[in-house]
C-alpha cells in the first residue's frame, strides 16, 4: 500500500498547494467532476454539503471575495487502501492555520479526515471528504498536554526513578 499512500499524498499535496494559494475554486480540479453528488464535511460545518452547487459555494461563498485573510493547510499521516479497483479510502490528518477577516486572532488546529477517491484517467480524484474533530474532552486534554512545562518530563522521570529505588529497597 506504500505506492497507494504515495499516490494519495500527491493529491493531498496538490490540495494543500491550492488552499495555500488562497484560490479555493481551484480545488474542484482535484475532484471527480463526473460524480453528480460529491460529499463534503469540514469540521466547522454544521451539516454535510452534497452536490456541486453547495460545494462550490462552500469554497467561494462570495465571488471575488475571501472571508479568510489567509489559510495554510498541510495533510499528513496518510493511510490508504483500495476498496475497489478504481476506489480508494484514505484516513489522514489535516493541519490548518488561518486568520478570518475581522477582529478574531489567527488560530490553528488538527483534524482527522477520511476521504474516498476515484481513479480517473490514471489520477486519483476526491468524491467524498469528511473532517472529524476530537471530542471536547480529548481536545482539552491535548491542550493541557501542549501546555506542559518543558522541565516537567525530566522532573517526573527523577521522581519515578526515586520511587522505583525505594520500592526495590523495601522488597
Amino acid at each position: 500500500m506504500a505506492d497507494l499512500n504515495a499516490e494519495i499524498e500527491t493529491v493531498l499535496n496538490q490540495a494543500a498547494e491550492i488552499w495555500n494559494s488562497q484560490d479555493y475554486a481551484g480545488l474542484k480540479e482535484l475532484w471527480d467532476t463526473d460524480d453528480p453528488e460529491p460529499f463534503y464535511l469540514a469540521e466547522e460545518q454544521d451539516d454535510w454539503v452534497f452536490g456541486w452547487k453547495q460545494l462550490e459555494k462552500y469554497w467561494v461563498p462570495v465571488s471575488g471575495k475571501r472571508s479568510i485573510e489567509a489559510i495554510m493547510m498541510r495533510y499528513y499521516d496518510v493511510h490508504a487502501k483500495l476498496i475497489a479497483p478504481d476506489l480508494a479510502l484514505a484516513a489522514f490528518w489535516v493541519r490548518h492555520d488561518m486568520k478570518i477577516r475581522g477582529p478574531l486572532n489567527a488560530w490553528g488546529g488538527n483534524a482527522r479526515v477520511t476521504a474516498v477517491f476515484r481513479r480517473k484517467n490514471g489520477d486519483w480524484r476526491f468524491i467524498s471528504y469528511a473532517e472529524a474533530c476530537m471530542t471536547p474532552l480529548r481536545y482539552m486534554q491535548k491542550l493541557y498536554e501542549l501546555n506542559l512545562s518543558a522541565d516537567f518530563p525530566e522532573f517526573h522521570k527523577a521522581i519515578m526513578e526515586r520511587e522505583n529505588r525505594a520500592t526495590q529497597q523495601a522488597s
